[in-house]
């Protein structure tokens, strides 16, 4: 009876550790051609007075899933960065809503870049526009 469970014991090890390993995985990572990513706000050229809010709307879509998303402010001129915000989350669909008011004090052409987060090995994908701030 004692020679029944020993074979057993090994059987029952190589399950549990195959059940961890699945359990215990990288997400599926996308395609660059599975992502889109598309801003709302602010649109190609729009224009934004001093201490006026700048809405910053996008939806990044998926068919796998995602691991985050970031925007960026930068000054088109020398890249200095005015505005930053991100999230780390697992979805097949981000909305981001965030606002930023334009506090400059000379006329300033802006870009915007909207990442989204392909795996956790650094790759992503980003758009981007340009629009301008008045002083």
């Amino acid at each position: 009876m004692k020679n029944f469970h020993f074979p057993l014991l090994p059987l029952v090890a190589l399950l549990g550790l195959l059940l961890s390993a699945a359990a215990c995985h990288k997400h599926d990572s996308s395609d660059e051609g599975d992502v889109r990513i598309e801003i709302s706000s602010p649109r190609e050229g729009q224009q934004f007075h001093h201490d006026e809010e700048v809405p910053i709307r996008a939806t990044l879509t998926s068919t796998a899933i995602l691991h985050g998303w970031a925007v960026e402010i930068r000054k088109k001129t020398d890249g200095t960065v005015l505005f930053t915000d991100n999230a780390h989350d697992h979805k097949k669909t981000f909305s981001i809503e965030r606002s930023w008011k334009n506090n400059l004090t000379a006329h300033t052409d802006l870009v915007l870049e909207v990442f989204a987060q392909i795996d956790h090995d650094g790759k992503k994908i980003s758009r981007s526009l340009t629009f301008h701030a008045h002083p």
